[in-house]
């Protein structure tokens, strides 16, 4: 992770980023991954899975592929000034960077079924969108297991990154029968850590993090279930 010493001049774009939870053996744990080192936001730190809006996330059809309403999604994001459609998009961009960073597809089928999460990251790696997968798979996004978190804005004068982000961060319990596995692109590493040993990690030099991750872990050391 190289350090920035330049004003960043652009505005920040919006992105979304999900704290992946589970309860371990010892306690609460988070799903981890580790950017590449040449990666050119955070290479080599351990980041959560996410990753910035697109346009056809705010375009996916809410009534088809949503399980909340569009309205509610907005009320509970809180940000009165952003349009419904953008706030919505939001939950779409953290859930679909989730399953393509990790894998997890955070979806139910047309009686509520379990996804064939398998079937979906092949049709996903073929080069079909997202958008494309969902409504091939009669699939509808569980919003409902994202709860919003934090707001973090990379300010002009960054030490961690050349690119400035207006990141909504939420937390969400990981569907049961699925497994978190890191993408050998993007990210190189992942692991499941109790938000104290990654915390140590960092404080012994063992792995990098960003002040976004630091202070979600601080904060998570309040929790000791999901």
């Amino acid at each position: 992770m190289e350090l920035n010493h330049q004003e960043i001049k652009t505005p920040p774009r919006d992105a979304a980023s999900v704290l992946m939870l589970r309860d371990g053996s010892n306690g609460l744990e988070i799903f981890m991954l580790q950017r590449h080192s040449n990666s050119a936001v955070l290479g080599g730190a351990y980041v959560f899975p996410g990753g910035k809006l697109d346009a056809a996330d705010a375009e996916l059809d809410p009534e088809r592929h949503l399980d909340q309403p569009r309205d509610l999604l907005h009320r509970q994001l809180a940000e009165p000034e952003l349009d419904a459609a953008r706030a919505c998009g939001l939950y779409v961009a953290a859930l679909r960077e989730a399953f393509e960073e990790s894998g997890i597809l955070f979806a139910h089928g047309p009686h509520g079924q379990a996804p064939d999460a398998t079937s979906a990251g092949e049709r996903l790696r073929a080069g079909t969108s997202f958008a494309d997968v969902l409504r091939d798979m009669s699939l509808q996004l569980t919003t409902r297991f994202l709860v919003p978190w934090s707001r973090w804005i990379t300010p002009k004068m960054a030490s961690v990154s050349t690119q400035r982000f207006d990141t909504r961060f939420f937390v969400a319990a990981v569907p049961s029968g699925q497994e978190a596995v890191h993408d050998n692109v993007e990210t190189t590493h992942s692991a499941w850590l109790r938000p104290r040993q990654a915390l140590e990690d960092y404080w012994e030099h063992r792995i990098e993090l960003a002040p976004p991750q630091i202070m979600s872990l601080v904060q998570l050391l309040r929790h000791t279930t999901v």
